[in-house]
């Protein structure tokens, strides 16, 4: 079987990358978008049809892939044609054209959009061409693309009934997926699997001696994150006789905002900023902290947190999106309000004068927790299961 694992963008997230290498196992992967960045794949079952970022390149490509089209599947390239005529611009119906030919040049048996919002894009390869289509739904496209950009939540109702199934990362995301169609019948939660180097690393939990408090956070820099609230619990530690260093790790450097609250607030120098780091120099980073903060506004279920659990260090996140399904309170870590810079330093305070045993106890609940729910080999054989059930 051919499946198309579509994000755009070669390569992708980790998740995305970790799913490629599964399938790959069982099935074909076929490959289609523009390639950022080099990427090896070892499996031969894994096909890659780069879309070159070159505007002179993809125009000489896209001319060779139109000829083979024209030979092979005629009328095939007159419907793609004809689909790209909705577009608004002559440079989007090429961008569209360009970006579609080769997944009709080397038609999968499904299609698997990463990002909700493409099916606005990609969903006439269901209703022109009749390729089985799948959609996953990871947390912004459908948390707050919808309210943010309000014609996403009337495309979603309009072609959410052409999906074939859906794959949610969390139980949270497919309800509230569920307002634009009814979706349950044909929804799968597959949660996202935790490599297998994050358990090896596991050590049974020993207080460290707090003189100063660790913190550290991961993701890119956006609003979403919260991180302005976990630099007001900066703060508020500092006030109350805490010593704390909090490090951000993906930002290589703080947003205006950030950099002028920290300054206002005097904390500049309890907080450091880290650029990307790949999974195992992040895997090193987090051996050195004391506990991890998630202090987002929304989510799917963030990996940093399932990381961080897989290798015993103490959690503390907001109840934004599914992470309720993985963080209990005071049995896996801290769950706390978002938005609330008050409620981060009450966590991490409860933290420090938790006693070893009763935080040994959170952690191991937290790691046996990941290592059942987000076990690689058994949710890549989910999906293999989701692929077939799709193309009976």
């Amino acid at each position: 079987m051919k499946i198309a694992i579509y994000s755009g963008t070669i390569p992708s997230t980790s998740f995305i990358e970790r799913l490629i290498v599964g399938v790959s196992q069982y099935h074909n992967v076929l490959l289609f978008g523009v390639q950022k960045n080099q990427v090896n794949y070892s499996s031969d079952s894994i096909k890659v049809f780069v879309t070159p970022s070159s505007k002179w390149a993809n125009i000489m490509v896209t001319f060779f892939r139109t000829l083979r089209l024209f030979f092979k599947q005629p009328k095939v390239l007159f419907e793609l044609l004809d689909e790209v005529k909705s577009e608004k611009t002559r440079y989007s119906k090429f961008v569209k054209f360009s970006r579609c030919l080769p997944i009709l040049l080397h038609r999968p048996d499904i299609l698997h959009l990463q990002w909700a919002k493409d099916i606005s894009t990609y969903a006439f390869f269901k209703t022109r061409f009749g390729i089985p289509l799948i959609v996953s739904f990871r947390g912004a496209h459908i948390n707050y693309t919808p309210v943010v950009e309000p014609s996403y939540a009337s495309i979603y109702k309009e072609l959410f009934p052409h999906v074939d199934a859906f794959h949610g990362v969390s139980k949270t995301i497919i309800d509230k997926a569920s307002r634009y169609d009814t979706i349950a019948d044909r929804s799968t939660v597959i949660y996202s699997p935790t490599p297998a180097f994050f358990f090896d690393t596991y050590k049974a939990y020993l207080k460290p001696s707090l003189k100063t408090i660790k913190i550290v956070s991961v993701g890119r820099n956006h609003w979403k994150k919260g991180y302005q609230y976990a630099i007001d619990a900066v703060h508020q530690l500092r006030v109350k006789g805490y010593d704390v260093h909090y490090t951000l790790i993906g930002p290589a450097k703080p947003t205006e905002a950030l950099l002028f609250q920290m300054h206002q607030l005097d904390v500049a120098d309890a907080i450091s900023f880290k650029s990307h780091l790949d999974q195992k120099q992040l895997l090193e980073e987090l051996k050195c902290q004391d506990i991890l903060l998630l202090p987002s506004l929304g989510e799917g279920i963030a990996n940093v947190v399932l990381e961080s659990m897989a290798i015993g260090l103490p959690v503390i996140s907001t109840n934004c999106g599914g992470m309720e399904e993985v963080v209990k309170h005071k049995e896996t870590g801290w769950l706390i309000p978002m938005r609330d810079a008050k409620a981060i330093t009450d966590a991490i305070i409860d933290f420090y004068k938790t006693p070893e045993g009763d935080v040994k106890l959170m952690i191991d609940n937290a790691h046996q927790l990941v290592k059942k729910e987000f076990n690689y080999d058994t949710n890549i054989s989910k999906f293999i299961k989701l692929y077939e059930a799709v193309v009976k």
